[in-house]
């Protein structure tokens, strides 16, 4: 499929299976971010000029817990869920919402690990020069994908998304760049004048601060995991042949 036709095969998926894919981010989203926003709350209102702002060390501590709490579990988490679930719509399964949590879960921790390396060789290419950055970023792009539909984990993963990304270069960035640039205007829309109400109430704010981190993640984190799914799919038919009923098969044998 061509960047378009990508795209809008992806916003089908997303569309057959809403329900699905909205659920498996709200049970996780909606009292993690709730819990958030109760207890980062501030009485400050930032579009005050009246005042200095206030510095409360136990806020910024809770906001560095909470974050730290996305990036070890929530994130990784999600990842494997949404990847899973993807695979399995576009295959033709109908999965449930307890089956996917059932068969993420144990996968979270390697996927954690995948995800610290994928961060750090990227990370480590942008500090060398741009373009080094931008290569590792797209060839080592499918890494969480591999972990959760080949159950191959850490470097070897890792070099199995190089293998498949090879000579896709413009293609793979060009589709995660108009996905991201969708996915970043949606939840802004969705979550900008929430947080700004909020943030004009003070602490009496944080619900709404609540809801519109909430909406966002639980609509634009779904359409970010899928398209991945999809370009995983679409190498793997390019490069090797992929017969998708024999891949439906093996995955229907790994289901808890």
């Amino acid at each position: 499929m061509r960047v378009g036709e990508m795209l809008d095969a992806t916003i089908k998926l997303y569309r057959l299976q809403w329900k699905l894919f909205m659920g498996i981010a709200a049970y996780i989203l909606v009292p993690y971010l709730f819990l958030q926003s109760f207890l980062t709350r501030t009485t400050s209102n930032p579009f005050s000029f009246e005042a200095e702002p206030e510095v409360d060390t136990t806020r910024i501590i809770l906001v560095l817990v909470f974050a730290l709490g996305t990036y070890l579990f929530i994130q990784p988490f999600l990842t494997a869920a949404f990847a899973r679930a993807a695979s399995d719509i576009y295959l033709g399964g109908n999965p449930s919402i307890k089956s996917i949590y059932r068969f993420a879960l144990p996968r979270t921790h390697s996927i954690l690990w995948v995800s610290f390396l994928y961060a750090l060789v990227t990370g480590i290419g942008f500090l060398l020069l741009i373009v080094p950055g931008l290569l590792f970023f797209v060839r080592f792009a499918f890494g969480s994908v591999v972990v959760v539909l080949e159950g191959t984990k850490g470097t070897k993963a890792l070099r199995r998304s190089w293998r498949l990304s090879k000579k896709h270069f413009w293609k793979i960035i060009g589709t995660l760049f108009l996905a991201g640039l969708l996915t970043s205007v949606v939840g802004g829309i969705l979550q900008l004048p929430l947080t700004a109400a909020s943030a004009a109430l003070g602490s009496a704010g944080w619900i709404l601060a609540g809801v519109g981190a909430a909406l966002a993640g639980i609509v634009t984190r779904p359409f970010a995991a899928v398209i991945g799914v999809l370009l995983y799919f679409d190498l793997r038919i390019r490069k090797e042949g992929l017969d998708l009923a024999i891949m439906a098969q093996e995955l229907s044998a790994s289901r808890p």
